[in-house]
């Protein structure tokens, strides 16, 4: 058996080998407990607000998964209902095509937009399809998806050509190359030259079952952070970033190594990407029942400041709401311009910190005219290099 450093550097030299060396000096430690820094988003970021509409068809309750100049998109998981607004946050449509019909969906697994072709991906995996609506809803085509893709891991990726993340072919594992590359034409699909070795569930021990180990989360292996596209195996120790040429360049490594016993404790997931820093959580891997639900208690979030070179829990605070501490569990990023990050701020919320005196500026005047049940607001970030 390799010694851990020869694997390490095994490891390492064949991802060089293949795509460059490390495009950034970036080495997160899951044991290392990193300074805490409040940091003040006028200093490092630009920040502005936008409502979601509201209508009594366009009533938000879930995920945003495509933010860009170009428009917002978001779903209803439990509903059914897909929302479409554009850049401002002007209601578009929306739609929910929930059924069992050729041109329906079961259950929203994920999404995405292409605003040039004018085309929503929708992820079907209950019937390993592809739904593809236009963004006011009507029905364009379905594709077959080769193989059960991962929940959340499917995305836009060209104008010919969406991305998934596939799951492993019958019940026992074996290595295999997850990252494909799907026609939008005629669902043909290339895999890219990257191999999965282990799997990756989140489990949870000691509940209403004894001491049996329980798959509690998934946790995604693809992540479309604005327009660039990372592969994050967390049973591996590297994040690739996808260059436009279809090429796989590490850019982050951790330690210990997953494959040492201490490794095992914890995953290391990319949450952000932007001008300044890169965001990270390192997410516990066995979970504990506390009643009849499974809780993570030990999981923390980090970033890697770009320009300093250095690690650091951050929380972020801004002038137009002072007491509100912007933690990186708070602070979102999905699918559409790059550097954007954002903060789903609801408005009942909003009004009720209002009524307290919490909120000054910009998202005093925007509280100030909504009403409680409307859509959220988007606190909208843009780092500074």
């Amino acid at each position: 058996m390799k010694t851990q450093t020869t694997w390490i550097a095994s490891l390492l030299i064949a991802a060089v080998g293949q795509t460059g060396a490390f495009a950034q000096d970036i080495c997160v430690d899951m044991n290392k407990v990193y300074p805490e820094k409040t940091i003040r988003l006028d200093e490092v970021a630009s920040v502005r607000y936008i409502p979601l509409g509201t209508t009594d068809d366009v009533l938000f309750n879930g995920k945003i998964v495509h933010l860009s100049d170009e428009g917002i998109a978001g779903f209803n998981k439990k509903e059914g209902d897909i929302l479409v607004f554009d850049g401002a946050g002007k209601v578009v449509g929306s739609f929910n095509h929930l059924g069992q019909g050729p041109q329906d969906y079961p259950q929203i697994y994920h999404l995405d937009v292409d605003w040039k072709q004018g085309e929503v991906y929708v992820q079907d995996n209950f019937r390993q399809k592809i739904r593809i609506y236009a963004p006011d809803g009507t029905y364009l085509r379905t594709l077959n998806s080769q193989g059960t893709m991962r929940e959340g891991d499917m995305y836009h990726y060209s104008d010919t050509h969406l991305i998934y993340y596939k799951n492993p072919d019958g019940r026992q594992f074996a290595p295999y190359q997850p990252v494909t590359l799907f026609s939008k034409k005629d669902g043909s699909a290339t895999s890219l030259p990257f191999t999965k070795t282990d799997e990756n569930i989140v489990k949870a021990t000691g509940g209403p079952f004894g001491d049996m180990k329980l798959n509690a989360k998934h946790v995604s292996s693809l992540y479309k952070l604005g327009d660039e596209v990372y592969v994050n195996e967390v049973t591996a120790d590297v994040i690739y970033r996808i260059e436009k040429s279809d090429a796989l360049t590490p850019l982050v490594q951790r330690t210990p190594s997953y494959q040492e016993a201490v490794g095992k404790d914890y995953f290391l997931v990319i949450t952000g990407a932007n001008a300044r820093y890169y965001f990270f959580k390192r997410q516990q891997a066995l979970l504990e029942f506390k009643g009849n639900a499974a809780t993570d208690t030990k999981s923390t979030f980090v970033a890697y400041d770009r320009k300093q070179k250095s690690i650091l829990q951050p929380t972020f605070i801004h002038s137009d709401y002072p007491s509100l501490n912007i933690t990186l569990d708070k602070l979102k990023q999905c699918a559409g311009s790059s550097n954007r990050c954002f903060l789903l701020m609801e408005a009942f919320k909003l009004k009720e910190a209002l009524a307290e005196g919490k909120l000054k500026g910009t998202l005093q005047s925007i509280a100030e005219k909504l009403h409680e049940e409307d859509n959220p607001v988007l606190m909208v970030i843009e780092f500074k290099k």
